[in-house]
């Protein structure tokens, strides 16, 4: 059995990207600069998929030249922070599918090297984002694609027949529509969020749970 949760919005109570940016940021300060110009496609981007393809170029930017062992404060810092975000209710149900000899699966758009340090303490498997190594070294750009909407889906199909594991999702969490097709896994389907979330999903998704925040 396993139990899908998205992160950003999801765990937590809004995206992190901004917290680690500015953790590495601190260690590359030169490239401030160049990360200006991610900002700002970030901001003005219509689309949350480029959106959240440039959060993650701003990411390799910055990570680009560097190893795990250089990244290994920033990420601690970066952990703390973010564990002040989480949602008790939801790491409430984390805790108790894990009780119930569930594998929680967090798949996530973020950075997986960065989302893994955040739930190091969880026996929880983290699905996300790659990026390439060469010789142990982040090249800045990543392995695959964008951890995000339907590839969310191929990922976790892909983790499944690599480790020959039969699906049996018992409940999918997140606060964004685009994990539609994540959440159509499971029967019981949780969406996190105000108004206009709910709008949509009372029309597409009537069968779903809501929970407003």
């Amino acid at each position: 059995m396993q139990a899908l949760y998205d992160f950003d919005g999801t765990i937590t109570a809004k995206d992190t990207t901004i917290l680690l940016l500015i953790e590495l940021i601190k260690l590359r300060p030169l490239r401030f600069f160049g990360l200006i110009w991610y900002l700002f496609r970030i901001k003005f981007s219509r689309k949350s998929f480029f959106k959240q393809m440039y959060k993650n170029k701003a990411i390799g930017h910055l990570i680009k030249d560097l190893n795990d062992d250089k990244l290994y404060k920033a990420l601690n810092i970066f952990k703390k922070k973010v564990e002040l975000t989480y949602r008790a209710s939801v790491m409430e149900s984390v805790d108790q599918a894990i009780k119930n000899d569930c594998k929680v699966i967090i798949i996530t758009a973020s950075p997986a090297f960065a989302i893994r340090v955040c739930l190091s303490d969880l026996p929880v498997l983290v699905i996300g984002t790659e990026f390439e190594k060469k010789k142990n070294i982040y090249t800045g750009y990543l392995e695959g694609e964008n951890c995000y909407g339907p590839e969310k889906v191929n990922k976790l199909n892909q983790w499944a027949k690599l480790n020959n594991i039969e699906l049996n999702i018992q409940s999918a969490w997140s606060d964004h529509f685009s994990d539609f097709d994540m959440l159509s896994l499971s029967a019981k389907r949780y969406w996190i969020g105000g108004e206009q979330l709910q709008k949509k999903v009372t029309n597409l998704d009537p069968d779903a749970n809501f929970i407003n925040i």
